[in-house]
């Protein structure tokens, strides 16, 4: 059955969008090519794109193929990356809120922001 609603959350959604200005050319297309999940994810790929902070903001493909009216392709993203290649980029980080051993780092990372969302 087509999925016909995003499963990030609305607010994480609109932190993403602020953070690319609502464009989606301006962010980096992550592919995992070497899933740790196979099954768990129907399009494990991600788009991101630093926050003001520096943090990595994500959105998900499946929730990018809902958003967008094309679907983001890597060639026309302001970069492309490996799973591998994001990972040793933001080592430090990944490491610091304890998500290298996430079984689905972008899942993972997308909880972790959408959580943020709420810390008030």
């Amino acid at each position: 059955m087509e999925r016909t609603h995003c499963t990030a959350d609305a607010r994480h959604i609109r932190h993403f969008l602020d953070c690319c200005e609502g464009n989606w050319h301006q962010c980096v297309y992550v592919r995992c090519l070497s899933c740790k999940a196979p099954g768990y994810c129907r399009q494990p790929d991600f788009l991101y794109h630093p926050d003001p902070e520096g943090k990595p903001c994500v959105l998900l493909m499946r929730d990018a193929r809902l958003l967008f009216a094309r679907l983001p392709e890597p060639t026309e993203c302001a970069g492309a990356l490996t799973m591998e290649q994001f990972t040793s980029l933001y080592r430090p980080y990944l490491e610091k809120e304890g998500l290298l051993e996430a079984p689905c780092l972008p899942e993972a990372l997308l909880r972790l922001q959408e959580a943020a969302c709420y810390d008030w």
